[in-house]
Parts: structure tokens; sequence; C-alpha cells
């Protein structure tokens, strides 16, 4: 494993820095991650790819995972500044008023409306995704997002 963490590690590093950006203070987290997954599911690499290419597919995905858990870690303090009241405060209660105001914004939509906006705003699926997911053609959800942020600026 040694050898394959010098021959590979410069590679992964770049590609997992590729994913989060060449500043994030979580690449070195990632590419270690990497390493102890390729070593968990050594046992699956049949060699059908080079190593390289099997190294640096889970290198991808787990930077991918990483920025997704990023994103839901902060999807409440997104709601809240897509409802317009700006950045999350930092202290736990004021933290839950604005979750509180924010929930009771967002109850002022239609099911149709609140579904697109979270789905789209929040949670950052496209809207393809989203018509998968609903049935509802795409210029539907473009028409149920503006009528939400129409009425959300209204408040």
């Amino acid at each position: 494993m040694r050898e394959i963490y010098v021959a590979h590690a410069g590679r992964v590093r770049r590609t997992v820095a590729r994913v989060l950006g060449a500043q994030d203070p979580e690449i070195d987290d990632v590419v270690q991650r990497v390493f102890l997954a390729a070593l968990d599911g050594a046992a699956g690499f049949r060699g059908e790819a080079r190593l390289s290419t099997w190294l640096l597919g889970i290198a991808a995905r787990r930077a991918l995972d990483e920025r997704r858990a990023r994103w839901r870690r902060t999807r409440w303090q997104n709601v809240t500044e897509l409802v317009g009241l700006g950045n999350a405060p930092s202290r736990p209660d004021l933290r839950h008023e604005a979750r509180v105001e924010a929930e009771r914004l967002l109850a002022l939509l239609t099911p149709e409306q609140r579904s697109v906006l979270v789905l789209k705003e929040v949670e950052g699926h496209t809207y393809q995704e989203i018509q998968n997911m609903t049935g509802a053609r795409i210029s539907t959800l473009h028409a149920r997002l503006q009528a939400a942020r129409r009425r959300l600026a209204a408040g």
C-alpha cells in the first residue's frame, strides 16, 4: 500500500483539489479517505481498469461526497438567505429564531411552490432532476419557482 500511495498520491491530491478548490483545508483529509477506501475495497478491484483510473474514480467520488456534505450542512443557512433573512446568525438562539421565521415564510407557499423552491434552491437539484421526481414539466417548474420567489418577496 505504501508503494501505491507514493506512486499515486500526487494525482489523487490534484483530483481532489480540482473538485474542492485548490485552497480547501479538507484536501488532505479527503486524500486520506481515498486511500482508506481503496484499502477497504482492494478485494473488489478486478484489474479491468488501470489502478490509477480506479483510484482517481474513488478520489472524485469522495471529493464530491465532501462537497455534498457541506451543502447539506448549510441548507438552513441557504433557506434563511433565500427568504430574505440574510446570513444565519452565529448565536444559537438567533439561529433558531431565523429558522422559525424561514419556516413561517415557506409556509406561505403552495406545496408545489415550496417543493420546487426547496428542491432547486436548497437541495441543489437541476430542473431535469426535479422533473423526474415530480413529473411536472420544466416550464411549470420555472413558473412555480418564480411565483414562490415573488410570494417570498412580498412576505
